[in-house]
């Protein structure tokens, strides 16, 4: 009977461990994650920052030409 449930308890040991998808996030994943997967979510969090600041400097720069543009503007208006 003990052969038989350690039997079973490492059945359901190794099926569990199987079913278990690994994560790139190690505060989710527990035991079970990959650095392979974190390594690739690492790399698309940098991508998107790159997008952000990109979008960032984007808009730094249409405001400055705004801001020259009324400053100009005021000038001639003699304000």
């Amino acid at each position: 009977m003990k052969t038989l449930s350690l039997l079973l308890l490492s059945g359901f040991a190794l099926i569990a461990s199987t079913g278990c998808e690994t994560t790139g996030d190690p505060n989710s994943g527990g035991i079970f994650w990959s650095e392979r997967k974190a390594q690739d979510r690492l790399a698309e969090r940098e991508r998107r920052l790159g997008r952000v600041e990109g979008d960032t400097a984007r808009v730094v720069r249409s405001n400055d030409r705004m801001e020259t543009a009324v400053e100009r503007r005021r000038r001639t208006l003699g304000e």
